[in-house]
């Protein structure tokens, strides 16, 4: 038996004979490395015989599965040779790695992480880089010469090293890191310029258990821990967990509250089209324009600004700052939608307590009249900021309609008992099921000058309901019912 990484690593640097890496058993071809990976319902392990007898010419194990591995291929009558490693997510990565011969520095790399504004800071990252840039995200993979959908935020390791080999070599990547994705070790071994840290709330506790959890594994980005330290932290100085991040592992910062931040930002100044604020960096003044409205997107223009001018891409702070102007926004981030009826139509893929907050204090500033907040909760989620997103919503709202939003396994009617904890006694809410028939009354409901924010799914083009995902817009739904009103 194989116990040893390196000896994976160095097979495949050598042995022609290999001719691929599969993470699963119905996709192996004849010579490929089978890494049986263990999942949320499934366990690799319990299908190395369907690998070998598709071709695997090796199979890579867990060390403490070696033994249950073995007498599995005796049971089966096949054979194999197969190597045991503590960590096999960890030897995908680097083996993947090997395998399309992604070398350090071959790509100006910015990783980013965070609860909120990860895709709309790598969206400014590229518009604000000097070259061609591949955003790899929640929203696409845009890998610059293609565009593929997106699966999951981040991509598991061998797409996203498969990724990476098809860009230019001069290429840029801006990429969004989940935590999901940091505990699972998907972009181990990554060479990283610039890692951003925007912000951290409570989301996805279902998954890490508690906050401190869900904290421990957004730094793994920055500790070393995902394989290589990056060469630049860029940190959100307003955020507690961010500012603790900078106190361990340095970098630069930015904020608008924490006046000690490297890029700060003051001043600012809403409209219903644009948010302008004034730029302090080393004491000199840079006034901003930026045209998407709120005061979360000049955090995320910051951290934008400074993983760009910080990485020292030859660009100066003026010439950075003067292409913000340009800026055309983000699919389902605050996206506007103009309505002949005079209402302001906003959707945005706000899905937890502090993004939906975020969201409605920035409408606040531009309100007019009244705000009409659409939003449900996702089935087979944390259960817990149920109740807490409504009470924002009823908080900064005057009317509320709660609808479905991806119930998934979960009856809509049961995630709703859980949202009506949040309702406080002068709030005027609604609960249609019907997402669209929501929207609807909504739009019908709304006057001149009022808001009607549609959160929760944004840039998404389905709803999941069960294991299957029905075509469904906010963006189209809205577009075909102001036609028709």
């Amino acid at each position: 038996m194989q116990h040893d990484l390196k000896k994976i690593l160095d097979s495949i640097a050598s042995d022609c004979a290999i001719s691929g890496i599969a993470d699963d058993s119905r996709k192996v071809k004849a010579g490929n490395i089978f890494f049986a990976l263990r999942g949320n319902h499934f366990d690799g392990i319990d299908f190395i015989d369907q690998a070998i007898r598709r071709g695997a010419a090796a199979v890579v194990v867990r060390k403490t599965d070696e033994i249950k591995a073995r007498n599995k291929l005796a049971a089966w009558g096949v054979s194999c040779p197969f190597f045991a490693v503590d960590d096999v997510r960890q030897a995908l990565a680097l083996a993947a790695k090997q395998f399309f011969k992604i070398e350090d520095g071959q790509h100006s790399l910015f990783a980013a992480t965070g609860t909120n504004g990860k895709t709309t800071i790598t969206y400014l990252l590229r518009h604000l880089l000097n070259r061609p840039t591949a955003l790899i995200g929640t929203i696409a993979y845009d890998l610059i010469d293609k565009i593929l959908p997106s699966s999951q935020t981040t991509p598991n390791a061998l797409e996203l090293y498969s990724m990476l080999a098809d860009l230019p070599r001069n290429a840029a990547v801006a990429l969004e890191v989940s935590s999901h994705a940091l505990d699972q070790k998907r972009a181990y071994g990554l060479d990283i310029d610039g890692a951003i840290f925007s912000n951290l709330t409570s989301d996805h506790l279902d998954y890490h258990g508690n906050r401190e959890r869900y904290f421990l594994t957004k730094r793994k980005l920055f500790s070393g821990e995902n394989g290589t330290k990056p060469k630049l932290n860029i940190l959100n100085g307003d955020d507690p967990f961010g500012w603790q991040l900078y106190e361990e592992f340095g970098g630069i910062t930015y904020g608008i509250e924490n006046r000690k931040s490297d890029y700060c930002a003051y001043d600012l100044q809403f409209s219903e089209n644009e948010t302008k604020f004034s730029l302090k960096y080393e004491e000199k003044k840079y006034n901003c324009r930026l045209p998407v409205i709120g005061q979360h997107n000049v955090e995320n223009a910051l951290a934008a600004i400074a993983a760009v001018h910080g990485e020292s891409s030859g660009q100066s702070l003026d010439e950075i700052v003067a292409k913000l102007v340009t800026f055309s926004g983000v699919s389902g981030r605050l996206q506007r939608i103009v309505s002949d009826r005079g209402s302001m139509v906003f959707i945005d893929y706000a899905h937890t307590e502090d993004g939906l907050r975020r969201v409605l204090e920035n409408l606040q500033k531009i309100k007019h009249n009244n705000i009409i907040t659409i939003f449900g909760c996702g089935g087979g989620r944390d259960r817990s900021k149920r109740p807490k997103m409504m009470e924002v919503a009823c908080h900064f709202s005057d009317l509320i309609i709660a609808t479905s939003d991806n119930s998934r396994h979960e009856k809509t009617e049961a995630i709703f008992e859980d949202m009506k904890a949040g309702i406080n006694s002068k709030s005027h809410v609604i609960f249609e099921s019907s997402r669209a028939r929501a929207i609807e009354f909504a739009l019908r409901e709304a006057r001149n000058r009022d808001i009607v924010l549609i959160a929760g799914k944004g840039h998404e083009t389905y709803q999941q309901i069960g294991d299957k995902k029905i075509p469904f817009s906010d963006v189209e739904i809205v577009k075909n019912i102001t036609a028709a009103i």
